[in-house]
Parts: C-alpha cells; structure tokens; sequence
C-alpha cells in the first residue's frame, strides 16, 4: 500500500496506520504526498479512513472520509504541519503509540531522501558542530551507503539535531532549515554546508 496512489488527485501514500479498537471496528488515517500540486511544491495530506470491519478495507472506492492539506511556498514548513496533523489525529483514530511520532518523521524523511537511483555513488552523511571551542567537536557519520539511504541519514541527522543547532541564532549566516532540506534532497553528489552552528555533509567515498 505504501508508495500506490490515492483519489482522483494521485496522492502517493507516504505512511497509513490501521488498528481495531475494542469496539471491534477498524480505525485508521494515512499520510501522503503529491509534487508540483497548485501551489507548484511539494504537498501534503493527512486523511482519516472510514471506521471498517477489516484491517484491508481501507479505501473505498481509492477514498476515504475526510482529509486536511498542506500547501505553501516553503514545502518543509507543509511537512511539519502535516506532521503535527498526523500525530494529532492518531489520538483520534486509536493508533498513537509512544514510537508514532519519531517513525512518523522517518518515513517522511525516507520519503524526501527519493527512490533507489541506479549506479549512483555511494556517499557518507555526517554531522559536527562547526566550532567545538578548543574541545572536541560533537558529531556523528554513517559509512558509506547506497546514494539514497545516505540522503535520508543527512535529513534524520538534521531533523535530530534542530534545537541544538540553534539556527535561529545564525538568521542571515547560515543556511535555515527550508534551505538544508531543500539542498539534501536535491543532492546529486557530495555536498557541504553549514545549519546554524553545525557543519553537515553528503561524502563521496575516496578515489
């Protein structure tokens, strides 16, 4: 189901969740995904499905009983609202666990790494303050992974470190967030750059 279209507007199916209540009925919502909508960026939908009998009725006839979108000129800020939107709502539909809103944000984040690309070089996501103040300099990197999986790891790695990097403090400096995601994601190769007051990479492997 992840990844087919929905509804008449081809909404791609970032994340759904389905779970039976003790009322013995099927409660569930989906997250999804369309490019170059009206607002010409990124959109997003969070949808809730129509209470079912089974854990596979879950569109009928490819829809579902009520959504929200989100749509704007700074696509980052319409995945953080939808974000909010679908946790929010998985109170609503029974299927909140403590881990929802930590997979839920790497699912979106997979989401924007994009497909396996064929014969694509293999790269390194990492991260480091970028001055430590004569200590060491706090950070984390992955080996080298397939172009995809290294992509998404830069954008866990940002996503996971936006209080500490403090952007707010670097207004004008450095990139914001909007800028970092929208570099990552359109990333063909190696790629440097600063996000408040760390340092953040893709690496190609040495020659």
């Amino acid at each position: 189901m992840i990844g087919t279209r929905v509804g008449a507007e081809g909404w791609t199916i970032v994340d759904l969740a389905r779970q039976k209540h003790y009322d013995d009925r099927y409660y569930g919502q989906f997250l999804g995904a369309r490019e170059h909508g009206p607002s010409g960026g990124m959109e997003w939908v969070v949808g809730r499905l129509f209470v079912g009998k089974s854990r596979d009725d879950v569109f009928r006839d490819g829809e579902w009983a009520y959504s929200k979108r989100f749509a704007g000129p700074r696509s980052t800020d319409s995945a953080d609202a939808a974000l909010e939107a679908y946790v929010k709502m998985s109170h609503e539909t029974f299927v909140w666990d403590r881990i929802f809103e930590q997979r839920t944000g790497e699912v979106i984040d997979r989401y924007l790494a994009g497909p396996e690309v064929a014969d694509a070089p293999k790269l390194s996501a990492g991260w480091q303050q970028s001055s430590a103040n004569g200590g060491m300099p706090v950070g984390s990197h992955t080996v080298y992974l397939p172009f995809h999986q290294a992509k998404y790891y830069l954008l866990h790695f940002l996503r996971a470190t936006q209080l500490s990097a403090m952007q707010h403090l670097t207004q004008g400096i450095t990139l914001d967030r909007h800028q970092a995601v929208d570099l990552v994601t359109k990333a063909t190769g190696p790629v440097r750059f600063e996000y408040g007051y760390h340092t953040y990479w893709l690496a190609a492997e040495p020659s």
